[in-house]
């Protein structure tokens, strides 16, 4: 099945962002693909690997072999893959610890993709956030696992590579859906939100770390929101998936089930307007 051209943007929230796969099996299943793609944070590490030739049903088996486990996982990290520890973790100070986002990266792609964004098969656009100028950063060329380290850098738990002697966090804090830079000569543009909301209260009092994570969340929902508002793409899906956390990486089967109901609105979506275009 061909048809008009698609620009794709997967957004940011980490293990909520495995629900991107299903919205990618869409495409598989239709038999397109999309023009161009942006990702930012996991939606940039998910998107690598799908704008480096990998199918979706391929990135799916990947993701559920890597996250079957905490065990497994370690296993492949420390074991197949050959990393040491101390190349995971970047220690910047006693009072500093951080899991090194280039290394993290490169456990989770195989190492069958092209080292170069330029190299992937579609092309792509990873989504930074400049620390330093407090800008944000299109990121179309160079090392792609460096450029995907620097989209997935949560402050304060995943150290982001430097580029041109900048510090980069995570790319939600400028653009958690980044369906602007897919905008340009397509006739269709799907973007998918993954950020999710504040879980409910566990107790009487939420957590100092739930306060903090959750107030990210909401100011991911107004950036995303204002940008909607100024020029909002074709189609906008969300997976219900909020009552996961950014850490329920090893929950993967669920969220993946959780997403089903996106999936078919995805296809009925686009479907529908292909059809219009055709």
């Amino acid at each position: 099945m061909s048809g008009p051209s698609i620009g794709l943007a997967l957004g940011g929230g980490s293990a909520r962002g495995l629900a991107h796969i299903p919205m990618l099996e869409v495409f598989d299943e239709l038999g397109i693909k999309p023009k161009v793609i942006a990702g930012c944070s996991i939606g940039a590490l998910v998107g690598a690997a799908y704008a480096g030739g990998m199918s979706a049903a391929e990135i799916r088996a990947r993701a559920e072999m890597l996250l079957a486990n905490r065990i497994g996982a370690m296993r492949y990290a420390f074991g197949e893959k050959r990393v040491s520890p101390f190349d995971l973790l970047a220690l910047k100070g006693l009072a500093s610890m951080h899991v090194d986002g280039e290394t993290l990266v490169g456990i989770a792609l195989p190492d069958t993709l092209p080292k170069l964004i330029e190299e992937l098969t579609i092309p792509f656009k990873v989504i930074a956030t400049d620390f330093d100028s407090m800008e944000e950063r299109v990121i179309e060329s160079g090392p792609l696992l460096k450029a995907v380290g620097a989209s997935i850098a949560i402050p304060g738990v995943i150290l982001g590579p430097q580029f041109d002697g900048h510090a980069y966090v995570d790319g939600c804090i400028t653009n958690p859906v980044p369906f602007d830079h897919v905008r340009e000569g397509m006739d269709i543009v799907v973007a998918v939100d993954v950020t999710g909301r504040p879980r409910a209260a566990n107790g009487a009092n939420r957590s100092n770390i739930e306060l903090a994570v959750g107030s990210l969340l909401i100011l991911f929902h107004q950036v995303a929101g204002l940008r909607r508002t100024i020029s909002p793409p074709d189609i906008y899906i969300r997976p219900a998936i909020d009552a996961f956390s950014g850490g329920d990486f090893f929950r993967i089967r669920e969220v993946l089930e959780q997403a089903g109901t996106a999936k078919d609105q995805l296809k009925r979506e686009l479907e529908k307007r292909i059809n219009a275009i055709a």
